[in-house]
């Protein structure tokens, strides 16, 4: 059998398993809180009434149902990209312009993006404006919406073709090693993104205020010198503008980082329940959770360039999929849309250890924030303005899911031995108490 054969019958297995075993999981995950839509956990009384929780397993069923939608989209536009001319016919554009070889390269893959962010527009519009708004999530008007896609096509202009020029320059210009200085560019690029973020991208979307003095930002602040985090700021995100969903994150690095809350979340929890969360997400950092991420990121990175300097310029990937010879930006393009069948099964072992750093930040911060009963409000209440459904399907959730279960979290908080936290809201209040003395 000819090698190119080869290639198209291995990529069609795998694609037709990813499709099954997302499909499979799906649908076992709708069954599974079907059948269990009346029945309340008792752990989560507290949180969620019988009308959140029949609200929570609606609307799981709802993404469910758009899931089988997206997915079936998905597919049918990625045999059309892979096994019509349009890959052809976007080399051929490039070509009758003729900017020359880099430029050519560089619009090959820009109009790839450009298409691809056309073809998931609608669903994107039907998802915020009739899904979450159904359930009482979207605020993002028209106006918003169109705006912030002006503001990712700058994004695109201004970093994302710089990137493509440097990294098809290091393909074509630094000889067979360039996967490895192609490797390390994407990794300083992911860097930079990293350091720009907080001061540059995500003020173009959300606006940053400094949290106001009060009992809040005195808590946490204390947390904070606690626990020997160093922050520069906590600043409020308007996310209420856009959606009804509440997060909170850290921005910035080393002394440099930033305490982001949405002003959702703010209104959301207590005081004790957003030091709670803070605490978690300082356990992140106290684990070196990030320090592991970023690491298996930038060994991922270099192994993936690796794999592409093997496949970028073999003639048989192209002969399977009819797009001529091999150049820079045709091969981009076919790995960009194979590249995530035959890899899908590497999602859940990465969960599997996503979920271990979840379980490992919650402890601390139950360690840290008065005991486990501050976090474990703070998750109940979380997930149940968020309509989470509190226990999908185990296979649903290994494969999907990063973070354990609402239950298994609860569970885990509540079952470690206690301990004796360098930090209490109670202990604070007495220290403020003493020094007023």
């Amino acid at each position: 059998m000819p090698a190119y054969q080869v290639v198209l019958y291995l990529f069609l297995v795998f694609f037709a398993l990813h499709l099954a075993v997302e499909t499979i999981v799906s649908v076992l995950n709708a069954r599974y809180l079907h059948a269990r839509r009346a029945a309340i956990p008792e752990a989560l009384r507290q949180a969620y009434s019988a009308e959140t929780h029949e609200r929570s397993i609606a609307y799981a069923l709802a993404r469910s149902r758009f899931g089988h939608v997206d997915r079936a989209v998905s597919a049918l536009f990625t045999f059309f990209f892979l096994f019509s001319s349009f890959i052809m016919g976007l080399d051929l554009v490039a070509a009758h312009l003729a900017l020359g070889e880099l430029t050519d390269s560089v619009l090959v893959l820009v109009l790839f993006v450009l298409t691809t962010a056309a073809v998931s527009l609608p669903l994107e519009l039907y998802a915020t404006f009739r899904l979450e708004a159904r359930f009482g999530f979207n605020k993002t008007t028209a106006g918003t919406f169109w705006l912030d896609k002006l503001k990712g096509l700058f994004l695109l202009l201004v970093l994302g073709v710089p990137f493509l020029y440097a990294l098809l320059a290091l393909i074509l210009w630094t000889g067979p090693l360039w996967w490895l200085w192609a490797g390390l560019f994407v990794i300083g690029f992911q860097f930079l993104i990293m350091v720009l973020f907080p001061g540059f991208i995500a003020p173009l979307f959300n606006r940053f205020t400094p949290l106001q003095e009060g009992d809040l930002k005195t808590q946490l602040e204390a947390l904070a010198r606690a626990c020997g985090f160093a922050v520069r700021g906590i600043s409020v995100v308007d996310g209420s503008r856009r959606s009804a969903h509440s997060n909170a994150y850290f921005t910035g690095l080393g002394r440099w980082r930033r305490i982001a809350l949405f002003d959702t979340l703010i209104a959301q929890l207590s005081v004790p329940q957003l030091v709670a969360v803070l605490a978690h997400e300082i356990g992140h950092y106290k684990r070196k959770h990030i320090l592991k991420m970023l690491a298996l990121s930038a060994a991922l990175t270099l192994a993936g360039c690796y794999v592409l300097s093997l496949l970028l310029y073999w003639h048989p990937i192209y002969q399977a999929f009819s797009v001529g010879t091999p150049t820079e930006a045709k091969g981009l393009v076919i790995l960009a849309l194979t590249a995530g069948h035959c890899t899908f099964w590497m999602g859940p072992l990465l969960n599997r250890l996503l979920r271990r750093h979840e379980y490992e930040a919650d402890a601390y911060a139950a360690a840290h924030a008065g005991g486990p009963e501050p976090m474990a409000s703070a998750l109940l209440k979380i997930y149940a303005e968020n309509l989470a459904a509190p226990a999908p399907h185990p296979l649903y959730s290994a494969y999907h899911y990063s973070h354990p279960t609402l239950l298994e979290r609860i569970e885990a908080l509540r079952s470690a031995p206690p301990s004796s936290p360098p930090y209490s809201p109670q202990r604070h209040g007495e220290h403020r108490e003493q020094q007023a003395g």
